[in-house]
């Protein structure tokens, strides 16, 4: 139960620092992350925590890993074969000897083994993380595709050369034949069983589509527990999981692009899923750095008191040189970059060798060593974890600051602000042609309510805008009672009855929170202080009226009548109260007119005892969605909207469809 504790924990760290990011994201995310974990570290159950290195590996490397493949763009991936594998394998194995062997003559207690350890473990790059500190710069777009092909690979290099540096810690034994050949078989054997795999989990997921079995409850858990099959079978056979995890990622990648139409909403919530479950994941590496740092430097420092600050000089000094190294690979065009010129191609390779940032994969395997050697404490386990720590926050902090120094500005095609006011627009004009083709009925009413979901919400109206609003439609009831009166179709008595129903409408929905509560609080308090003597009267007025049923049926029946002539005068007022909303209507208004509204139908259905017709429902959306198109095509052919605008707007569409048909579906 502590156990379980401990991870919501983890994931309630996680979920907080999104949200400041989501607010305030000139810092970034990773930072946030660790700053919670920080926090999480001052409660004591969190005091030495540690958790069990082969669920880095197992559950959240494979996970990720495996959700990095199936995003990869496969045609941009093989235009760029020879530069992925000359960055994600040759220069990653050369930067885990330059690593493990600088580190090995300025640290001699680091064996070589171990040295080379901390190579593998620094030398795997995050595309993701470099994503999420250039959120406000213009990376070239064949600088950041070469940047997550080689991130995809790299971290299968360097999670198979830390599995063999940690071997032969283990054996105490290290041969450079039998290293080389063991990596390749590693790396060669965990593609071939990925691809085999990748290709009978799909064929298998095809079988269960085409069986009409291709439900979210079924297809998605299927789907996420493949990368935990693969890993273990990959590992089992002696090749590398990761790296078997990574090539039926890219199988399932293909394959989604296949069904991408077929099972679209299928496809939604398959990438809906993944993408928070990555996020997450991702998160829980940052918040775990966070939360082990302080326990890390405290048994540095118990050691010897000079073991912190010489680790922090070896990490910026091994940031530097790999750095440098990414830098002249690439402008000595060893991992080829498209470019125009000899300016160009040095800012590319300026770009890559900065953009090496490191994440969550180097956290992951830094976290994976084991905690014991024969039988004793891993040597050396909190000094390489602390070294990881430093790379990691100085590759985030250096692109941070030098990156917009060197790039251009990001430009935003649509601001959120455009968009906006282009789907009020949208919106409205959906609304007002509704209500002129089919009037103001319980159908349209509801039409618009679910259009009026597809605005870009800024938070409730001001009460004192719907105020006005419900004083404007009680004044609306008012005329249009006082005319029915004056042409004799009712009489003032029930004209007066009626009004003191449109009244408490009125009353309802303008008071606030606190005067409903206090409300409540006053009508709880006198039914709790009724006296037995008050009971008792009403109890000998109930025996009353059991003796004379009679008059108790009386009773009812001019209650029931009085209903049904609230229903028979109710209908001219309420097509009143809609028509002067749809004429009040515009962009700025629409969320309040619709609460209002919503209000209004409410009452109305009450009243009238009528239910919604589901199939004229959906057939009034439909048009409804068709009427927003033809606005956008109409808006695009005028050029008042720009490309890019519309083809927002056509997706907000097309997704709000999907979702709703979805959802009728399953109703």
């Amino acid at each position: 139960m502590q156990t379980v504790f401990l991870v919501l924990l983890l994931v309630a760290a996680v979920v907080v620092a999104n949200a400041v990011y989501a607010r305030f994201n000139q810092v970034p995310v990773a930072f946030l992350q660790i700053g919670a974990g920080l926090i999480l570290s001052l409660i004591p159950l969190y005091q030495d925590f540690e958790l069990e290195p082969e669920i880095f590996l197992f559950v959240i490397i494979s996970i990720l890993m495996f959700n990095d493949g199936q995003n990869t763009n496969v045609r941009k991936l093989s235009h760029q074969f020879g530069t992925t594998l000359s960055l994600a394998v040759v220069l990653a194995i050369v930067t885990i000897f330059i690593v493990g062997i600088l580190t090995h003559q300025l640290i001699p207690e680091f064996s070589l083994a171990l040295a080379l350890a901390l190579g593998a473990i620094i030398t795997p790059t995050d595309a993701v993380a470099v994503s999420s500190i250039t959120t406000k710069v213009a990376i070239p777009d064949e600088v950041m595709t070469t940047l997550e092909n080689e991130s995809l690979f790299n971290d299968a290099s360097g999670i198979v050369a830390f599995n063999l540096a940690i071997a032969a810690i283990v054996t105490g034994q290290f041969s450079v034949w039998h290293g080389i050949t063991n990596f390749l078989y590693v790396f060669v054997g965990g593609i071939i069983v990925g691809l085999v795999l990748g290709y009978v989990i799909v064929a298998i997921r095809i079988m269960l589509i085409n069986m009409r079995v291709d439900t979210p409850s079924v297809i998605v858990p299927y789907t996420l527990l493949t990368p935990f099959v693969v890993y273990f079978l990959a590992e089992s056979l002696g090749v590398s999981g990761i790296l078997a995890v990574v090539a039926t990622g890219l199988i399932h990648g293909v394959q989604s692009d296949r069904l991408r139409l077929t099972t679209s909403r299928l496809q939604i919530v398959m990438s809906t899923t993944w993408s928070i479950v990555a996020s997450i994941l991702n998160g829980i590496v940052f918040v775990l750095l966070g939360v082990s740092l302080p326990s890390v430097i405290k048994h540095l420092q118990q050691r010897d008191t000079g073991s912190v600050a010489v680790l922090i000089g070896l990490g910026v000094l091994l940031y530097l040189v790999m750095t440098l190294v990414r830098f002249f690979w690439t402008r000595f065009d060893l991992a080829r970059i498209r470019a125009w010129d000899t300016h160009e191609k040095t800012r590319n390779a300026f770009v890559m060798g900065l953009s090496g940032v490191h994440g969550t994969i180097t956290l992951a395997m830094a976290f994976s060593l084991p905690l014991t050697l024969n039988g004793s404490a891993f040597p050396y386990r909190n000094d390489i974890i602390f070294v990881a720590a430093v790379v990691i926050l100085t590759s985030l902090l250096v692109p941070t600051i030098l990156l917009p120094l060197t790039l251009p500005k990001q430009t935003v095609k649509v601001t959120e602000e455009e968009l906006a006011s282009a789907k009020a627009e949208m919106v409205t004009h959906a609304i007002q042609l509704m209500q002129a083709r089919h009037g103001n009925n319980v159908g349209t009413g509801k039409v618009i309510e679910i259009l009026s979901g597809q605005r870009t919400l800024d938070g409730r109206p001001k009460r004192s805008e719907l105020s006005q609003l419900f004083d404007a439609t009680f004044d609306v009831e008012q005329q249009t009672i006082n005319q029915m009166v004056d042409r004799d179709e009712i009489t003032p008595q029930a004209a007066d009855k009626y009004m003191r129903l449109a009244s408490q409408t009125r009353l309802q929905n303008q008071q606030t929170f606190f005067k409903r509560f206090k409300l409540f609080f006053r009508f709880a308090m006198v039914k709790w202080s009724l006296t037995k003597k008050a009971r008792a009267r009403r109890k000998a007025f109930r025996q009353y009226h059991a003796r004379h049923g009679q008059e108790r049926s009386e009773l009812m029946s001019r209650h029931r009548e009085m209903w049904q002539q609230m229903r028979a005068i109710e209908q001219q007022p309420y097509d009143a109260v809609l028509a002067y909303l749809s004429k009040t209507i515009t962009a700025e208004n629409q969320q309040a007119i619709g609460i209002v509204r919503r209000a209004y139908d409410e009452r109305h259905r009450r009243l009238s005892g009528e239910r919604d017709l589901q199939d004229v429902q959906n057939e009034l959306l439909i048009e409804a969605f068709q009427l927003e198109y033809n606005f956008i095509q109409n808006q695009l052919a005028n050029k008042t909207y720009s490309a890019e605008l519309g083809n927002q707007l056509y997706e907000q569409i097309s997704t709000d469809q999907l979702v709703y048909l979805q959802s009728v579906n399953t109703d």
